[in-house]
């Protein structure tokens, strides 16, 4: 119910005003409203200080030669629209520049950016062009959200905001323990993603959370993954859970495999990460009842909606980025208003408590990673069911 609703128009505030003025029945004296209206004017009125102007600079790859990353550069900087206007806060501009995917454009594009006055970066997308802006960046001062998932690009004034493979690998090994599966296997493609995901499942060995008692890198496509599949099954025995950190066609490889060497998919629990949140799941029988971690999904599909409404398609996922780049930025300078706190410093922007996004609780942690609640999903017969929903909020500590 909006309040709209009952606020009066000017029409009847003027008829009450006239009103109650005829009911006074100048009862106030010519000498008694001068001295009222003398003794208003003398009392001191409280300044009005308009909100610093604060510039954010959206770097996208709106004109790279790569299709792909031409179309995820325009989702970008739609989505960081979107946000910019729910935020309605004039003292925030948002400027897009167009790196057309080049780390050398997107250094000089930096560049220009920051003697335009920017406060804060938002991008670009990739981890060699997030390296070749950072010490642009850090010289002046500024720090930059990427968009990157390259956690050797982080650090200083660079924030890498991507799906990061080893905070998904920790959620989904700690739902995992939680369930009784304590012993795991790891099965990942040679790639820096990959690699990431091995990283984020030794780390939660390391704290305790599970035991990964083999891990088998392999080379992307069918006869590295049926290479690496004959490995791991030689040294896997007793895994009661299985981690398969890749996607697409290459899931369904890798898990038609793991069945093959009677990794029976009803004794052990198959495993996955964000990759896994895609049609060609479902069609493999071998993942059926497998857990994966993934944005909530009401908040993604009210999100996809919405841009839908306004834009006339469907966003891919990683428009969501450009999104809570910009809600971020917002909500820290809100906060900052009235204290003695520095607007977009890193204290600012690693907070503890965090930031919302449009999927759910997002925050950037002290080393430049991000931490985002993410939900459990199982792969069902039709399609993907929440098992475990996504965290409302943060604890205190990273």
């Amino acid at each position: 119910m909006s309040f709209n609703r009952f606020k009066p128009g000017l029409a009847l505030v003027a008829a009450l005003a006239l009103g109650l003025a005829g009911c006074g029945g100048g009862s106030g004296s010519p000498q008694t409203q001068q001295t009222t209206t003398q003794s208003q004017a003398q009392v001191p009125q409280p300044e009005i200080v308009a909100p610093e102007q604060v510039t954010l600079a959206l770097l996208v790859p709106e004109s790279s030669s790569r299709s792909s990353a031409a179309q995820l550069g325009t989702a970008l900087q739609r989505a960081a629209r979107m946000a910019h206007s729910d935020l309605n806060d004039p003292a925030i501009d948002l400027r897009i520049y167009d790196t057309a995917g080049d780390p050398d454009v997107a250094a000089s594009i930096a560049a220009r950016a920051i003697a335009d006055g920017a406060d804060l970066i938002l991008g670009p997308l990739f981890g060699s062009a997030t390296k070749s802006i950072a010490p642009i960046a850090a010289q002046a001062g500024v720090n930059v959200l990427s968009f990157s998932t390259d956690t050797s690009a982080a650090g200083g004034p660079v924030w890498v905001t991507g799906f990061l493979p080893e905070m998904e690998a920790a959620r989904i090994l700690s739902f995992a323990q939680q369930q009784s599966y304590l012993n795991v296997g790891v099965f990942y493609p040679n790639t820096p993603y990959g690699e990431a995901a091995v990283r984020g499942a030794l780390e939660a060995d390391t704290a305790g959370q599970t035991r990964i008692i083999a891990s088998t890198g392999f080379a992307p496509g069918f006869d590295g993954i049926q290479e690496g599949a004959e490995t791991f099954a030689s040294t896997a025995a007793g895994a009661d859970a299985i981690l398969i950190a890749t996607g697409g066609t290459d899931l369904n490889s890798a898990g038609s495999f793991m069945n093959f060497y009677d990794f029976d998919p009803v004794v052990v629990k198959y495993m996955g990460l964000g990759q896994w949140f895609s049609g060609r799941t479902l069609k493999e029988i071998a993942l059926r009842g497998g857990w994966f971690p993934a944005p909530d999904p009401d908040a993604s599909r009210a999100f996809s909606d919405r841009y839908a409404a306004q834009y006339g398609e469907k966003p891919p996922l990683l428009a969501v980025l450009g999104y809570d780049a910009v809600q971020i930025a917002g909500q820290s300078i809100l906060a900052s208003r009235g204290t003695d706190e520095v607007p977009l410093s890193a204290l600012a922007l690693t907070r503890p408590t965090g930031f919302q996004g449009a999927f759910g609780p997002v925050r950037l942690t002290p080393d430049g990673r991000n931490q985002r609640a993410l939900a459990i999903l199982e792969v069902g017969p039709r399609g993907f069911e929440m098992i475990d929903p996504a965290p409302e909020s943060f604890g205190a500590g990273f």
